[in-house]
């Protein structure tokens, strides 16, 4: 997992000292004159031309590759006290991922800078009242930050939101979205590819999958029934699980926040203003 997890480098521009040109290799960050930033995913076309090499990149935006490691931190700081407040007044969001974290601007230099780090987009967040188990027979937020509960339209409540957090989280820190991939993008329905990474990497206790089963009314469930095949295919062979306790090189009390946020058990996610009082934030 060591590739997956490293964010990018940074893009070293052809120099007058090059012999041959060559395209940016996958991986490589570069930064467009707007500032925005993009990685470089598949070289898709190349062709030389005299002196030049011309070259068509398939790439991804990533909005996270302007800020430092430490700036990044702050942001995911801001956000999660944001939700915090939220979850104090009895407030769900129901649709917790990177683009509803942050007011970006145009510095002066032509960079991109951060204000205003908050929680976006309430539409459709819901108040619950008092002593409420949560939402139910609804399919929040979008697919690749959903939380597992949510995905079979059970119960929902703020350890909902926490999870998606943690999801975006991995983005923020790793630049990676733990759940994407071409094929789920491109699906009709890709909520099983989705649910099988999400098994692959967050289901590490069986006590806590017990839980899971419990929370979902027992193995007679449709839902859980779908998620214990899914789970029985990772047989250690031919396809094996990716833990995200295993990932490398992540640090090591990131990893435990993470963890403590997607347990696949709700009722074992630390809270949002746990979370802010883990020792990963004091770093």
């Amino acid at each position: 997992m060591s590739s997956a997890a490293t964010p990018p480098s940074t893009a070293t521009p052809l120099t007058a000292t090059t012999s041959t040109p060559q395209p940016f290799a996958e991986g490589i960050q570069i930064t467009s004159p707007s500032g925005k930033s993009y990685v470089i995913d598949e070289v898709i076309y190349q062709r030389p031309r005299g002196k030049r090499l011309h070259c068509l990149y398939r790439a991804r935006f990533s909005l996270w590759c302007f800020s430092s490691e430490g700036k990044q931190k702050d942001i995911l700081r801001d956000a999660l006290a944001g939700l915090a407040d939220l979850h104090d007044k009895g407030i769900c969001h129901t649709d917790i991922k990177p683009a509803i974290m942050m007011d970006s601007f145009q510095q002066s230099d032509g960079t991109i800078g951060f204000r205003n780090v908050q929680i976006t987009d309430l539409e459709d967040a819901v108040v619950l009242p008092p002593g409420s188990p949560g939402l139910t027979k609804r399919l929040s937020g979008n697919q690749f930050w959903r939380s597992p509960e949510a995905w079979a339209r059970g119960v929902q409540n703020t350890p909902s939101d926490i999870f998606s957090f943690g999801i975006t989280a991995i983005y923020v820190w790793l630049n990676r979205m733990a759940f994407f991939s071409d094929e789920a993008n491109a699906a009709d329905d890709a909520s099983e590819m989705i649910l099988q990474r999400q098994i692959s990497h967050f289901t590490d206790d069986v006590e806590e999958f017990g839980g899971f089963i419990e929370y979902h009314g027992g193995e007679q469930d449709p839902f859980v029934q779908r998620c214990i095949q899914l789970l029985v295919e990772f047989d250690g062979k031919k396809k094996k699980r990716a833990p995200f306790g295993r990932w490398h090189p992540v640090d090591p009390e990131f990893k435990d926040l993470v963890s403590r946020m997607t347990c696949f058990n709700p009722l074992r996610r630390i809270t949002a203003t746990e979370a802010l009082q883990h020792p990963w934030f004091r770093t």
